[in-house]
C-alpha cells in the first residue's frame, strides 16, 4: 500500500477544490479524462451530502491492490456514521461500508487500474503533491484572517504612547488611502433614480467600514433585462477600492454591448479582471453574483453567498451558488466552473443580495448575526416596501453589532416584484432568460 495522501473536509474547503483535486489525481493515474471527470463528480456529491449533514469527515487517497491489480483506494473516514454510500456505488469497482476501531466509521471506494503499473516515483510525488498543496482559496483566506489579526493588534498598538510617533506617518499614509477608497465606493453606486424600474420594487444599501473592504454592487437596466450585481473583493485599503471599480467598469461594458449569456459573461468579466491584478501584481480577487431578470425570471451565476429568493407569503428559498462559478481574478480561465440556474417569481415574490457584513457581523460577545437571522429578519417584514424591508435589515444588523468596531462593509439589495405584476406583463413580449 501507498499512502497517497489525506484531507481533512471542513467548511473552508471548497467542494470546487475538492473536486479539483480528485480530478488531477485520477487523470494522472488512470489516464482517462472521462474516468477522471466521473469520479470527481462523484467525490463531490459524496462531500457535498456530508457537508449538508454536517458531518466532519477526512478523505485519504491510497494506492493498493483489488483482484490483482493495482487500484485507487478513497477512504472517507468519521466520527459519525456517513450516508450516501449510493453516491458512490454507480461509479467504483468497489465500495464498503465498515466500522473501525476506536467508534470510526469508513465509507471505502475502490477504483480498479488494470493498465497502470506504478514504478515512477516522480508520478507518485506529483500526485502526492497535487493532494497536500494548498488551493489559491485556502492561502487567501489565510492570509485574509491573518490580515484582519493584524488590523486588531494595529488598534491596540495605537492606544501606547511608545508606537505614537512610529506610527504617524504610516497612519497618515492609511488614512489617504481609505479616504479615497470610501470616495470610490459611493461614487460607483446606483443612484437613486437608477432603481425606479417599472413593476419593480429596489433598494439598495452599501455602508463602508471603518478599514474600508470592497463591497460592490450595481443595478443596471437594458433591452428589458434588470442586472443585479453584488460582490466582495478580499482584503481592504485602495488597492480593493481599485479592482472594485474595475469590476463595476467591466460589468457595465458588458451589460452594454448586451453579452447576456451568463458563461460568457462571467468569463470575459474575469479574463480582463485577471489580466488587470497580474499587471498589479497583486493577489486579490472578488466574490461575484450576477442576477438577470425579466418577466417574473431570474437567472442567477457567479459564486458568492447565498442568493436569497423570497415568496410573497414571506416564505425563504436559499440559493447555494458554490457551484456557478469560482472568485473573480483567482485564476484566467474558469469558463468551466460556470453555470446557472433559472427561477421563476410570482407576483410579490422576491430576491434578497447581501455580502459577509451582514452575516459574519459580529456582537460583544463575537457571536456571528448569521445567514439564518437575516432571513427571520427579511420574512417577517416581507410585506413592506423594499425599501422597508432593507431598513428593518439594516437596523437589526446595527443592534447586533452595538458599540462593537465594524471591520467589514455592509452592503444589502433587494428586489420586490410589485404584487400586480404578472397581470400587467405583456404576453407578447419575448422571454430574453429563454435563451440562458
Amino acid at each position: 500500500m501507498i499512502q497517497l495522501g489525506s484531507l481533512v473536509i471542513n467548511h473552508h474547503l471548497p467542494v470546487n477544490e475538492i473536486r479539483k483535486k480528485a480530478f488531477n489525481v485520477v487523470k494522472l493515474l488512470a489516464v482517462d479524462v472521462i474516468v477522471a471527470t466521473r469520479i470527481a463528480t462523484a467525490i463531490s456529491q459524496m462531500c457535498r451530502s456530508l457537508y449538508r449533514s454536517s458531518i466532519p469527515f477526512s478523505l485519504d487517497f491510497e494506492l493498493n491492490t483489488a483482484v490483482g491489480h493495482p487500484a485507487l483506494w478513497l477512504n472517507f473516514t468519521s466520527e459519525q456514521s456517513l450516508p450516501g454510500i449510493s453516491l458512490l456505488t454507480p461509479f467504483f469497482d468497489e465500495v464498503h461500508s465498515l466500522t473501525l476501531k476506536n467508534n470510526l466509521y469508513r465509507i471505502q471506494a475502490i477504483l480498479s487500474l488494470r493498465d497502470r503499473q506504478f514504478y515512477d516515483h516522480e508520478m507518485l510525488a506529483k500526485i502526492k503533491s497535487i493532494i497536500e498543496q494548498k488551493s489559491r482559496h485556502e492561502l487567501m483566506r489565510e492570509l485574509e484572517i491573518k490580515n484582519r489579526e493584524l488590523y486588531e493588534s494595529l488598534e491596540d498598538l495605537k492606544r501606547t504612547t511608545l508606537l505614537k510617533e512610529q506610527l504617524k506617518e504610516q497612519n497618515l499614509r492609511m488614512g489617504a488611502e481609505l479616504n479615497v477608497a470610501r470616495m470610490l465606493q459611493q461614487m460607483i453606486l446606483p443612484k437613486p433614480e437608477e432603481l425606479e424600474i417599472e413593476r419593480l420594487d429596489i433598494a439598495g444599501f452599501m455602508e463602508p467600514a471603518d478599514e474600508v473592504g470592497g463591497d460592490y454592487y450595481d443595478v443596471l437596466h437594458t433591452d428589458g433585462v434588470v442586472t443585479l450585481g453584488i460582490g466582495d473583493v478580499t482584503g481592504h485599503g485602495l488597492e480593493s477600492g481599485i479592482l472594485m471599480l474595475m469590476v463595476q467598469t467591466a460589468v457595465r461594458t458588458l451589460q452594454e454591448i448586451r453579452e447576456v449569456d451568463p458563461v460568457r459573461f462571467l468569463d470575459a468579466l474575469n479574463r480582463t479582471i485577471y489580466k488587470n491584478v497580474q499587471r498589479m501584481n497583486s493577489d486579490k480577487s472578488l466574490t461575484l453574483a450576477i442576477v438577470n431578470y425579466t418577466e417574473g425570471k431570474i437567472s442567477i451565476s457567479g459564486q458568492h453567498e447565498e442568493i436569497l429568493v423570497i415568496r410573497h407569503s414571506g416564505e425563504v428559498e436559499r440559493i447555494d451558488t458554490m457551484d456557478l462559478g469560482l472568485p473573480i481574478g483567482l485564476d484566467g480561465e474558469i469558463a468551466d466552473f460556470i453555470s446557472h440556474i433559472t427561477l421563476e417569481l410570482q407576483s410579490g415574490d422576491g430576491v434578497v443580495l447581501y455580502t459577509d457584513g451582514i452575516t459574519e457581523a459580529k456582537d460583544i460577545n463575537k457571536v456571528q448575526y448569521g445567514v439564518e437571522k437575516l432571513c427571520q429578519v427579511i420574512s417577517e417584514n416581507w410585506h413592506q416596501s423594499a425599501q422597508d424591508i432593507k431598513d428593518a435589515v439594516i437596523a437589526d444588523v446595527r443592534r447586533h453589532i452595538g458599540k462593537q468596531k465594524v471591520f467589514d462593509d455592509i452592503t444589502l439589495l433587494v428586489l420586490k416584484q410589485h404584487d400586480n405584476l404578472l397581470s400587467e406583463l405583456p404576453r407578447s413580449q419575448a422571454n430574453l432568460l429563454s435563451t440562458y
